[in-house]
């Protein structure tokens, strides 16, 4: 199958080293689809110009000469001049048109466009009505709102309206949808209003199984863990929905039990400096090791060194995610935020400890519980890094996207 992936609006960038979660989710999907047969073609938006590329090493620009020449490039300079003077709601319409353009020039040649659903991308959408193909989103939020206003730059009043109305307009007339967490999906089914029956969960993989083997890892390792001490890791963007400052919180009450626990912090996001004012203001900087963005081989070392991983997610409609199958393919204890059945990929007592999500006490409870009782760290450790084998490689991800794109081609 000849596959589009789609990147409009706020796509992750995969021409930057080292990559961020996102892009390494994009670059992974991307490549295994490709391993499985597929010829795979990638269009995206980054600083300003559309690139397309068929490696994701080296990009081509492409060019819109309809619209940036001739009667339509003049009507887009005198309507975003009067946007600008009257202070018109925005629509993203032009930028729009452009990427569908790119679209109708870069991918006549697909049988599917699959696209990470941005903020207000209508081109793709476009593009795939002006070609007949089939056109899958790729949701890895339940609502882009919710998000915007935890980082408090949400639209307000008349924009804010026009802005949801668009993106259900997406969202409804996709062909299918690609939740990344079955939190996810249960929004983006409420909040957009769209049949359940074309939206499927396919959770993310994790590079983790690739580079880490069972004798790396800590939880198969019998050196009695006196002779060591206890390290708990959080890997993840500083934002404020991952519950970071919960988690300072928390340990600082943790070293007051055992203060020969040490957490480490490997991430970077807008938070960065509140955190470290949090650390500091907590007295905690003999405790706490930030490490800022690491690449997945760092990450990958770091995890190894580790015991117990945390995803103290707080105020998220979704309560799974990649780092919870890195600490898996880790054979790490983990302690997750959840609740509702949340998260799906954790069975409480098996293979993590699920705690109430942004409360302090029971994650404090949670941490030392794992970090005195080896025995109890060590079989959630080994039980999960043995799901994480069968159902967490980016390859099981792969298989089970291919089966969702051959039903949608066939319908």
């Amino acid at each position: 199958m000849k596959i589009g992936y789609i990147m409009q609006e706020g796509g992750p960038d995969v021409r930057q080293r080292p990559l961020t979660g996102p892009a390494n989710h994009v670059l992974k999907v991307y490549q295994e689809l490709h391993s499985l047969g597929h010829t795979m073609r990638l269009l995206a938006r980054y600083d300003g110009s559309i690139w397309k590329s068929e490696d994701l090493e080296t990009f081509e620009q492409v060019d819109t000469p309809r619209m940036d020449s001739g009667l339509r490039r003049l009507l887009e300079r005198l309507v975003r001049g009067a946007q600008s003077r009257l202070r018109l709601p925005y629509v993203n319409f032009f930028e729009s048109q452009r990427f569908a353009e790119a679209c109708c020039r870069a991918m006549s040649d697909r049988d599917l466009l699959y696209e990470r659903m941005g903020w207000m991308g209508l081109g793709a959408r476009i593009a795939a009505r002006r070609l007949e193909l089939p056109h899958v989103l790729e949701a890895n939020n339940g609502d882009f709102i919710t998000e915007l206003e935890k980082l408090g730059v949400a639209p307000k009043g008349f924009q804010r309206w026009l802005a949801i109305m668009l993106m259900r307009s997406v969202a409804r007339g996709a062909d299918h949808v690609i939740a990344t967490g079955e939190g996810h999906r249960k929004r983006f089914i409420d909040w957009h209003r769209v049949n359940p029956t074309k939206v499927t969960t396919v959770e993310n993989g994790s590079d983790i199984m690739d580079l880490l083997e069972r004798e790396q890892l800590r939880a198969f390792d019998e050196t009695p863990a006196s002779d060591r001490r206890i390290t708990v890791l959080f890997v993840g963007a500083f934002e404020p929905w991952q519950g970071i400052s919960t988690l300072l919180a928390a340990f600082s009450q943790v070293i007051t039990r055992d203060s020969s626990i040490h957490l480490v912090l490997v991430g970077s996001g807008t938070q960065w400096a509140q955190i470290n004012q949090n650390i500091s203001d907590l007295g905690l900087q003999e405790y706490v090791e930030l490490t800022g963005q690491l690449d997945i081989p760092q990450v990958a070392q770091r995890l190894a060194q580790a015991d117990i991983g945390v995803a103290p997610y707080c105020g998220w409609m979704e309560y799974s995610g990649l780092k919870l199958f890195d600490y898996k393919s880790a054979g790490l204890a983990i302690v997750a935020s959840g609740e509702g059945g949340q998260p799906a990929t954790i069975e409480h007592g098996v293979t993590g400890w699920i705690v109430p999500p942004c409360e302090e006490q029971p994650l404090v409870e949670a941490i030392i519980k794992l970090a005195v009782d080896c025995d109890l760290r060590r079989r959630l450790g080994r039980s999960a890094r043995a799901e994480a084998e069968k159902s967490h490689s980016w390859k099981h991800t792969a298989y089970q996207l291919s089966e969702v794109f051959e039903h949608v081609v066939r319908a």
